[in-house]
């Protein structure tokens, strides 16, 4: 897991494609990805042919982490964990779980329960405090300081740059190693 530490030390981008099952894994992999993104939107498509709305339960995905991560052995793995499928002790449940079936990272987001994809409307999001917990929950949860917490805010379309800001700010306190804010409007706003 420590390889994700260094790709990201680097000062060349990352490209890191996303995939779904243990073939599109290895596809990106005989491709030359040096990481792997395994998206909740890919899981959700290939598992029911919808988007990423919340209807993949958290043991299928921790199942596909474990396929994913077998797949594509020595290859560091960053996995979509949603809103982390509860509240805080369902994000530290994840965490650990992904952890423990090979992922080098977690993904958590903090929109409510169900989800909607983060690229359709309507989206809403939790109280910045549940959000900042889970955070801390899923950072407390790890078995190494090497498994990596990123954390996602969908505040920018719900709330405005600012709150998203906030947010970023929070998480990192609360634990998190990478802050994600989706979509940005400009690349000021990058």
């Amino acid at each position: 897991m420590e390889q994700l530490e260094r790709l990201l030390a680097s000062p060349h981008a990352l490209i890191v494609p996303g995939v779904y099952d243990g073939l599109s894994a290895r596809v990106a992999a005989r491709a030359g990805a040096r990481a792997l993104y395994m998206t909740g939107f890919g899981v959700a498509g290939a598992s029911y042919g919808v988007p990423d709305i919340g209807l993949v339960s958290a043991a299928e995905m921790i199942e596909r982490v474990h396929v994913i991560a077998y797949a594509c052995q020595g290859i560091p793995l960053i996995a979509d964990g949603d809103n982390g499928h509860g509240g805080p002790l369902n994000a530290a449940k994840l965490a650990r779980a992904y952890e423990r079936a090979g992922a080098a990272a977690i993904q958590l987001e903090d929109q409510v329960l169900p989800k909607r994809c983060g690229h359709m409307e309507d989206k809403e999001v939790v109280s910045r405090e549940e959000a900042a917990q889970k955070i801390r929950a899923a950072a407390d949860a790890r078995d190494r300081k090497s498994f990596k917490i990123i954390a996602r805010t969908d505040a920018r379309a719900t709330h405005g740059l600012d709150e998203a800001l906030a947010r970023g700010e929070a998480f990192l306190k609360a634990g998190a190693d990478i802050l994600f804010i989706e979509a940005p409007r400009s690349e000021e706003e990058m």
